[in-house]
């Protein structure tokens, strides 16, 4: 959580220079890569880092180390070969879907990003299976990595081409992903081999059978299938909506530049954003499947149900009150992040769009913890089931409110919102019904806590008329409500604990 906050920052604070450098619609074309890119990288390696994860840490509680050792190399046989067949169709189709998205000059930025497909391919095997193992400093150092390198790369190389035209800076933007990706897979390579040299030197007995190549092949895949599935309704839905957004705003009568700009600030400028308190939710996802997994295999349901009850009350803790931060403060946020990349008119429209999309923080972080835990529990098909319901809603609210002109992009947002809070009911419901997740008093306290942070905006305004620099005032008033925020939480949790130990 806490190296994968920092790369998140970092990312956002990358977005910062770059769209200084590309501007607005380079922004755009940017985010137009990403859906076929994302879709890419889910057919060739999503699902398998949570079935080596998974399987992993069965066998590790079973001690059959053997067969542990034989997941990592056939996961790492299928992915190499899913990465390279992956990596090859985005350079043939480049084209295609530049003219289906409705810019031909998204096409040369696809080559640009190709290359990473392989390397991610490499670095999700090597995070299944420190995972698998419940060590996650490796995966969140190299995330942490990938963000550094990006940030160098991307920005150097944007600036030595960005004078042939917009489109060839977001290229370099995005050959410096993949020069990061390569150096984030060359890390985790030599964290592999000393890991694994490691285990060969405690000579451990290895217990239990050691399947085929064929047998935990086809155990890998049937695993990893939903996982896939569920991996691929989302990057589905985003390259259909990267299709059909510009193209409605277009129809509605803007100009390509401008659907483009607008696609950007959505998804780029407003989507880093978002992003950052997500991640959190995101690594309670990642170490929550392991650890269900693991207390599963060794009968332990209730170590189930009290991992899951602190999963998630601990995504409770950070999602609300961020939902209700950036609903709360969207342009001073905006103005904070992006005062001299964008014009005045682009920051309004932007702390719009972040208003309305502050409630997705909250349903897409509950979303990614309900989802890790139902993987964990072997319910991998809940996700899939939940996600393709909240794509239809999306896709279908898309196409009703972005063509109102009066709403445009910012029917894309609450389209996004709805996706995930059908989701999130269904993954509940499954849950509740399970008896792994059970209603907690101090939920309550949380949401309490969270909502008297929309009431800081007056301590804000006071700070302002009493001729305090704007910004200041924002980050003292940020700091003040973070810190009572945490108070209150804290003597309510410490009163709970002091009154059950003297009881």
């Amino acid at each position: 959580m806490l190296f994968g906050l920092l790369s998140k920052v970092v990312g956002a604070i990358y977005r910062i220079p770059l769209t200084s450098v590309i501007g607005a619609e380079g922004m755009g074309l940017y985010q137009m890569v990403f859906p076929l890119y994302t879709l890419m990288l889910t057919i060739s390696s999503s699902g398998l880092p949570s079935s080596i994860s998974k399987l992993i840490s069965e066998n590790l509680a079973k001690n059959n180390y053997k067969q542990a050792n034989k997941i990592m190399r056939v996961s790492f046989l299928l992915l190499i070969c899913f990465s390279l067949v992956c990596s090859l169709l985005v350079f043939l189709l480049s084209g295609v879907f530049a003219n289906i998205q409705g810019n031909i000059n998204a096409k040369i930025c696809y080559l640009g990003l190709a290359p990473a497909i392989i390397f991610v391919g490499l670095i999700s095997g090597f995070r299944g299976y420190f995972q698998g193992l419940n060590s996650m400093t490796p995966s969140a150092l190299s995330g942490f990595f990938e963000q550094i390198f990006k940030l160098g790369f991307g920005l150097y190389f944007a600036k030595l081409l960005i004078g042939r035209g917009v489109s060839y800076g977001v290229l370099g933007a995005l050959i410096g992903i993949s020069l990061s990706e390569l150096i984030a897979s060359m890390y985790l390579f030599v964290t592999y081999i000393i890991v694994r040299n490691k285990q060969k030197k405690l000579n451990l007995v290895s217990k239990g059978e050691v399947l085929s190549t064929k047998k935990t092949a086809f155990r890998i895949l049937s695993l990893s299938l939903f996982v896939s599935l569920g991996g691929l309704i989302m990057p589905l839905t985003m390259l259909i909506d990267s299709s059909i957004i510009i193209n409605i705003l277009k129809a509605i009568g803007l100009s390509t530049s401008k659907a483009t700009s607008l696609f950007g600030l959505q998804t780029g400028t407003v989507g880093s954003i978002i992003n950052m308190p997500v991640v959190l939710s995101l690594g309670v996802a990642t170490a929550i499947l392991p650890c269900v997994s693991s207390a599963k295999a060794k009968g332990d349901m209730t170590l189930v149900t009290k991992s899951a009850s602190k999963a998630i009350l601990m995504t409770l803790i950070f999602a609300l009150p961020a939902a209700v931060g950036c609903y709360t403060f969207s342009e001073p946020i905006i103005r904070l992040l992006y005062s001299r990349s964008l014009s005045s008119e682009e920051i309004l429209i932007a702390s719009k769009i972040l208003e309305v999309a502050s409630v997705t923080i909250f349903y897409l972080a509950l979303v990614q913890v309900s989802s890790g835990l139902l993987q964990g529990l072997g319910r991998f098909y809940v996700p899939v089931i939940s996600l393709a319901c909240g794509a239809v809603v999306k896709i279908i609210l898309n196409l009703l409110l972005v063509r109102v002109p009066s709403i445009n992009i910012l029917g894309a947002e609450v389209s996004s919102a709805m996706c995930y809070f059908v989701a999130l009911l269904i993954n509940l419901s499954v849950l509740i019904k399970q008896g792994v997740v059970k209603l907690n008093l101090k939920i309550f306290v949380i949401f309490i806590s969270s909502f008297a942070i929309y009431f800081s905006r007056y301590i804000f305004e006071f700070l302002k008329r009493a001729n305090i620099n704007y910004f200041v005032s924002f980050l003292v008033t940020v700091v003040f409500v973070v810190a009572i925020y945490f108070v209150v939480l804290y003597i309510f949790y410490h009163k709970q604990i002091f009154t059950r130990k003297k009881n």
